[in-house]
């Protein structure tokens, strides 16, 4: 016979074998129906599929994306639509605003559809498909099969926005989205698509956009915050030296600066209030806005007066159209308003060396004819001497990206760091919560100050002002993290200690009646 010990030690085994399968029971199910699910999506694969979002390999993220888009459609929008996403197979997958699911491969596929996800739909009606970004840049070639005459649109983000195709059909021509009826943003890749909407979508703060005018003998600095008109708190225009330009940057540090100019190689020709066209350096502009972290617009015109002058017939000179486009919501909507007295502006973007992006928006005819461009020029420059306004031709843009952006709209105090700033609250916080501990250890390091050592009262309440200064902005946020944690580490043992403690007390007690007694 085994003895005691064996016996329980045999016991023990058997116990910890019969929990380790128990447990093991729930993950080798999962391991057999997550098998089960690839096997039925593979043949969903094969054949035509119906199903539900989140099942299996039919629930693409892509795919959800866009049908949960399609549901958050106003109501008066939501009629015939489907969210769409092309797989790297070929296949295409449909979802509608239930969320059900049809996947299909070949032509006699594709025309179930619509009779399968919307049975309700009028047959001939408008079609709306919403379209993943993955299908716009993984596979364009795709779009050709889906329904003739279905409007299409791209979800990026928390919106969407519709396909334009120019030079030919939507999967041959070049391919845009218009972010606005005047807008159309040329889709190259997935991460400039990404960095346009976040650049477009950004909000415009109308009292930091500073209107220059290039004027020969004007101050040599800009002040670093703009005059604002008293009724549209919209920034007045600021007269400055032209060679004193790249300078002057430096004071206008993460604000936006809008000039007016011809482009010509690397030189932008302005034309001063009077006396003949002159010229700055392109590249050293770009360069000052990049160093100085400023968004340098370019507002390309034929006829390059600056704005806040005079022309022949003594009229105030203002950019067509700016003062509107200053009053919208986004950069977006800014844009928007130039293009539109040109029609259409199309957009294209690349990346600069040092966390910076260009963005040019040209008309849609910048491509024309060389006739048609001679008389547009003339057309524009006529426009511009008659009506003493200067008509925008194009906008060329030299901003920060998305993630600059980003990090500069978390700060909270401009120049410094967002990590520095929070990392700096967290401290005082924490300090806060571990006060005890951290001014026991302040106390070590700077004593409090003796009322003897000072001559007045005076003085004496200085000193212990700048410590407790001291203590507070600078101490509490360095040691703060430390002191919590020594302060949660003192309460865990105290607490730990408790029953020891009330023991001690009850035994106490129990010795000073019996003495009584």
């Amino acid at each position: 016979m085994q003895s005691p010990p064996a016996i329980r030690r045999a016991l023990l085994q058997m116990s910890c074998t019969a929990l380790l399968l128990g447990a093991s029971m729930p993950v080798a199910q999962a391991n057999w129906l997550s098998r089960l699910g690839r096997i039925g999506a593979e043949v969903g694969e094969v054949a035509p599929a119906a199903g539900k979002l989140g099942t299996g390999k039919i629930g693409v993220v892509e795919l959800e994306l866009a049908a949960t888009h399609i549901r958050s459609l106003p109501a008066g929008a939501k009629g015939a639509v489907l969210a769409a996403h092309a797989t790297p197979e070929g296949h295409w997958k449909f979802a509608n605003r239930d969320g059900d699911v049809f996947t299909a491969g070949t032509p006699e596929e594709l025309q179930r559809v619509v009779p399968t996800l919307l049975p309700d739909a009028t047959p001939g009606g408008s079609l709306g498909i919403y379209l993943s970004e993955d299908t716009l840049f993984a596979d364009r070639a795709l779009l050709k099969d889906l329904p003739p005459g279905a409007k299409l649109y791209v979800v990026a983000g928390v919106d969407s926005y519709p396909l334009v195709a120019r030079g030919g059909e939507a999967g041959v021509g070049t391919l845009y989205a218009a972010v606005r009826p005047n807008l159309l943003v040329e889709l190259r890749d997935r991460s400039l698509l990404a960095e346009a909407i976040a650049q477009l979508e950004r909000p415009l703060s109308r009292s930091s956009i500073r209107t220059l005018a290039l004027e020969p003998g004007g101050p040599g600095t800009l002040s670093s915050y703009p005059r604002l008109d008293a009724e549209t708190k919209a920034a007045l225009v600021d007269v400055i030296d032209p060679p004193s330009l790249a300078r002057a940057l430096s004071s206008v540090r993460g604000q936006t600066v809008l000039i007016t100019g011809r482009v010509d190689d690397n030189l932008l020709y302005f034309r001063p209030s009077s006396g003949t066209e002159q010229s700055v350096k392109l590249t050293e502009l770009t360069r000052a806005a990049s160093d100085n972290d400023v968004n340098l617009v370019i507002l390309h015109a034929e006829a390059p007066r600056q704005p806040g002058g005079r022309n022949w017939f003594w009229q105030r000179i203002a950019v067509g159209g700016l003062d509107d486009a200053l009053k919208r919501a986004t950069f977006g909507d800014f844009l928007d308003a130039l293009g539109a007295a040109r029609g259409e502006f199309r957009v294209s973007m690349q990346r600069e060396p040092g966390g910076r992006v260009a963005i040019r928006a040209f008309p849609a005819d910048a491509d024309a004819e060389p006739i048609t461009g001679v008389v547009g020029d003339w057309w524009t420059s006529a426009v511009s001497n008659v009506t003493g306004n200067v008509v925008t031709s194009a906008v060329e843009v030299h901003a920060r990206d998305g993630e600059r952006q980003k990090e500069l709209d978390r700060r909270l105090i401009p120049y410094i760091p967002s990590w520095y700033q929070f990392g700096y609250l967290a401290g005082l916080i924490a300090g806060v919560l571990g006060w005890p501990v951290a001014s026991e250890w302040f106390a070590r390091v700077w004593p409090p100050e003796d009322r003897a050592e000072y001559g007045t009262a005076a003085g004496y309440r200085a000193a212990r002002a700048v410590r407790l200064l001291a203590y507070l902005l600078v101490f509490l946020p360095l040691a703060g993290v430390p002191a919590l944690i020594a302060s949660f580490v003192q309460q865990l043992w105290a607490l730990a200690l408790l029953p020891v403690r009330a023991a001690r007390w009850l035994s106490a007690r129990a010795r000073a009646e019996a003495r009584v007694g």
